[in-house]
């Protein structure tokens, strides 16, 4: 498990580093105040998954944090094409996730989905009926999609295996896409099997 966590951390940082100073060095010349809130985030990503390290859960308030400034990068990355809602109950927050999930999933919306200015890409993250945390999309997939290893998801999936009963849920429909990752009540009962 913990060479899959090392494995999603460093499957995030090239590319991701890449595209955030991309973004970074085009928002210098224009808006100087932009760019100071941009390297704010960039850092507080960054921190993040220094200090996660070999952490097999983490408190869904601390990755929500992690995800809303991960978020803000891509909004300043794809402006007015990507439309993001997270609506979280505050009473979720001390419940248990696997680390960087939330991020991981995120980041196969964008990459398998169109955002532009007539299609922008939504992307909403809640806790569904069962009460597991949503990330959903609507579908509007690239016409050539990137070559995918599908890594991500499947590694997510077995990560949750090893830790909980209760399966991630995927749903694929014709207009929208979506993960439901459960969330764990008492991490000591399951790290200590």
């Amino acid at each position: 498990m913990q060479s899959q966590l090392e494995g999603l951390k460093n499957q995030i940082k090239p590319h991701f580093l890449f595209n955030s100073l991309n973004a970074l060095a085009g928002l210098i010349p224009k808006d100087g105040k932009r760019a100071i809130r941009y390297v704010n985030k960039l850092s507080a990503v960054f921190r993040y998954l220094l200090e996660i390290d070999d952490t097999p859960l983490i408190s869904l308030e601390e990755e929500l944090a992690f995800l809303h400034a991960y978020a803000y990068l891509q909004k300043e990355r794809f402006g007015d094409n990507l439309v993001v809602d997270i609506d979280i109950d505050p009473s979720y927050y001390h419940k248990m996730i696997v680390p960087l999930s939330l991020q991981i999933l995120f980041e196969n919306v964008i990459k398998h989905n169109i955002l532009s200015d007539e299609k922008p890409l939504r992307v909403n993250i809640f806790i569904n009926d069962q009460g597991k945390i949503t990330v959903e999309n609507n579908l509007q997939l690239k016409d050539l999609p990137p070559s995918s290893t599908k890594i991500g998801l499947e590694n997510i999936k077995k990560r949750y295996a090893f830790i909980v009963e209760n399966a991630v849920d995927v749903q694929d429909t014709s207009s929208s896409f979506s993960v439901s990752l459960p969330l764990v009540q008492n991490p000591e009962v399951i790290l200590s099997v």
